[in-house]
């Protein structure tokens, strides 16, 4: 299983992870580098195993479900 950021905006992945949390990470932090277009245009999708594709959560809801992740290490951009 595999975890995409896009950006539904420009149509472009702006990261793949292996697991939930790392997405939710980066997802809050780029919520809080870019307040004024995320978290309006942000997707997190789940890839399974047979390629099936699934969104978590877009917009406002991945940015509460960003925000109330527990953080479990430290991005680059910070």
């Amino acid at each position: 299983m595999s975890y995409e950021l896009w950006d539904t905006d420009t149509g472009n992945l702006v990261e793949a992870f292996q697991d939930r949390q790392s997405a939710l990470l980066a997802a809050r932090e780029l919520i809080v580098l870019n307040a004024d277009v995320y978290p309006e245009m942000l997707t997190l999708l789940v890839v399974d195993s047979r390629g099936a594709i699934s969104t978590v959560a877009s917009g406002n809801a991945l940015g509460t479900l960003a925000a109330t992740a527990a953080p479990t290490g430290d991005r680059l951009s910070r």
